[in-house]
C-alpha cells in the first residue's frame, strides 16, 4: 500500500493533471466534453474527431485542445499537411478571468419565483460541466498573446512529400510523421518513470484529407485505401501508450470512399466523436434545432483501468458555437415550439357548428 501511495502521487504531481483510476487524465479545453467522456483525455490514449463537413468546428475543438496546453505549461506536438500550424498558434482562445455565463444565469434564476408545484422537481441540467473545477474556460473572441506562444515549447511539424520511398507506407506522409513523434518522445519528461515530468500534446489536424491520400491510392483501379491511415494510428498508438503524451487527431471520414474505414480506426483509438453540422442541410431551417449549430455523437467510449467504459447521462447532445466559447448541451424539444403546435392544430381542428349555427363557446349558460 506504501508503494502504491507514492507511485499515485508521482503520477498526480504533473501540472494540468488529475487522476482517476490510477492513471493521469488531462482537459480537453471545454469542460462539457471533458464531463460527456468521463472527466477528460487519458494520458497515453488516441482522442479522434470526426470532422464537419466544413471543418470549422472541429478546428475550435483543436484550438481549446492547444490552448489548455499553453495554460498547463505542456508541450505541444503539432502536424498538418492542410495549413501551416504557426497560423494556428495565433488564434488560440484566453483563458476567461469573468465568470461564465452559466453562472450568471444560475444567480439571476435563483431569485426568481415559481410555483409552488414545482418546486419540489430536480432542475433539468443541459449544458454539463459548468461546476466543474478541472480545465479552463476559453474566450474565443480573444487570443493568447505572442510573448506567451513563444515562451511555450511548441514543435511545428512541417510535412512535406519525400521521393525516396524506402518504408512500408505507401504515402510517405505518415512514415515521416510517425518518425518525428518518435524522435519527439525520446525526451526523458515524457518518460513515465522520470522525476520531472510533463505531458507532451500531440495534435494533427485533418489526418487523412485529400492532400494524404494523394499518394495512398492505386492508380490501376483508382479505389482509395485506407491502409497507410490505420497502419500509422496503430503505430501511433504504441508509441504513446508508455508515455506521458496525449494524442488528439481530427479525421474527415466524410471523405472516405469506404465505410469500414472509420470502423477499423475506432478499434485503434481509446476515445472517439463525431460533429454534425446544421450548415448546409434540411436541419440548419428546422425550427426544432434553432437553438443549436449541429448534433455532437459519440462514437467510442473506451474501459481505461477500469472494467466498464463511463456511460454519459445522456447520448443526445446537441452544440452551439456562442461568440466567446463552444458548448454541449443535452438536445431539448423547445417548450414554445411544443405550444405553438398544440394552437396551430387547435385551430384547424376547430369545434363544429350546432343546429342554430353557434360555437359552443358563443353559448353563454
Amino acid at each position: 500500500m506504501t508503494s502504491f501511495h507514492k507511485k499515485s502521487l508521482s503520477l498526480s504531481s504533473i501540472n494540468g493533471t488529475k487522476l482517476k483510476n490510477n492513471l493521469p487524465y488531462i482537459s480537453s479545453g471545454i469542460p462539457s466534453l471533458d464531463f460527456i467522456i468521463g472527466g477528460g483525455l487519458p494520458v497515453g490514449g488516441i482522442f479522434l474527431v470526426e470532422e464537419d463537413v466544413l471543418g470549422s468546428y472541429s478546428r475550435v475543438l483543436t484550438k481549446y485542445f492547444l490552448a489548455e496546453g499553453v495554460v498547463c505549461k505542456h508541450d505541444l506536438f503539432i502536424a498538418s499537411a492542410d495549413e501551416n500550424t504557426e497560423e494556428i498558434v495565433k488564434e488560440l482562445p484566453q483563458v476567461c478571468t469573468v465568470p461564465s455565463d452559466e453562472k450568471v444565469n444560475e444567480l439571476s434564476s435563483s431569485e426568481m419565483k415559481i410555483a409552488w408545484r414545482y418546486e419540489g422537481l430536480g432542475q433539468v441540467e443541459s449544458s454539463f460541466g459548468s461546476n466543474a473545477n478541472f480545465g479552463h474556460n476559453f474566450d474565443l473572441s480573444r487570443h493568447i498573446g505572442i510573448d506567451t506562444i513563444n515562451n511555450c515549447n511548441i514543435t511545428h511539424c512541417r510535412l512535406e512529400q519525400n521521393e525516396n520511398n524506402l518504408n512500408s507506407f505507401k504515402n510517405d506522409l505518415y512514415y515521416t510523421l510517425l518518425i518525428k513523434i518518435k524522435e519527439g518522445l525520446i525526451k526523458e519528461e515524457y518518460n513515465i518513470n522520470s522525476k520531472n515530468k510533463n505531458i507532451l500534446r500531440v495534435c494533427i489536424q485533418s489526418l487523412g484529407s485529400p492532400v494524404w491520400m494523394a499518394m495512398d491510392c492505386d492508380h490501376d483501379t483508382n479505389i482509395t485505401y485506407g491502409q497507410d491511415l490505420l497502419k500509422f494510428v496503430y503505430c501511433l498508438r504504441v508509441l504513446l501508450r508508455s508515455t506521458n503524451a496525449v494524442g488528439f487527431i481530427t479525421v474527415p471520414s466524410h471523405l472516405f470512399d469506404d465505410d469500414r474505414i472509420m470502423k477499423r480506426l475506432l478499434y485503434s483509438v481509446d476515445n472517439a466523436v463525431r460533429i454534425e453540422s446544421f450548415a448546409g442541410s434540411s436541419k440548419e431551417t428546422n425550427p426544432v434545432y434553432n437553438e443549436y449549430h449541429g448534433l455532437f455523437h459519440i462514437t467510442k467510449l473506451s474501459a481505461v483501468h477500469s472494467l466498464v467504459p463511463f456511460i454519459p447521462p445522456s447520448l443526445d447532445l446537441a452544440f452551439k458555437l456562442r461568440r466567446k466559447k463552444f458548448v454541449i448541451e443535452k438536445l431539448h424539444l423547445p417548450p414554445e415550439l411544443q405550444e405553438s403546435s398544440e394552437r396551430e392544430q387547435d385551430d384547424i381542428t376547430a369545434i363544429p357548428k350546432t343546429c342554430g349555427g353557434f360555437k359552443k363557446k358563443d353559448i353563454d349558460f
